[in-house]
C-alpha cells in the first residue's frame, strides 16, 4: 500500500508528464504550421521563379550571374561620371 509521500510523489510525476506532453503537442501544432507556411512561401517562390524564366535549381547560378552583371554596370557608370570635375567644383 502506498502512503501520502509516495502518492504526493506520483500525482507530481503524473503532472509533469501531463505538462510536457501539452507541451510537446503545442509544439509539434506549431512546428506544422509553420512547415504549411513555409512550403506555401516556397511554393509561391518557385512560381515567382517560373515566371521570370528560371528553375529553381538554377536560382543560385542567376543570382550570381545578375549580381556580375549589377557590379559590370555599377562600375561601368562610375566612369561615366566626371568625378576629377566634381572634386575640383567642391573644392
Amino acid at each position: 500500500m502506498q502512503g501520502p509521500k509516495e502518492q504526493d510523489q506520483y500525482d507530481k510525476q503524473i503532472s509533469r508528464l501531463k505538462e510536457a506532453l501539452r507541451r510537446s503537442r503545442d509544439l509539434r501544432s506549431r512546428a506544422l504550421s509553420q512547415k504549411e507556411m513555409l512550403e506555401q512561401q516556397r511554393e509561391k517562390l518557385y512560381q515567382k521563379a517560373a515566371e521570370y524564366g528560371v528553375k529553381p535549381e538554377e536560382l543560385g547560378q542567376k543570382i550570381a550571374a545578375l549580381k556580375e552583371e549589377m557590379d559590370r554596370l555599377l562600375a561601368d557608370a562610375d566612369k561615366l561620371i566626371p568625378w576629377d570635375l566634381l572634386e575640383k567644383e567642391r573644392a
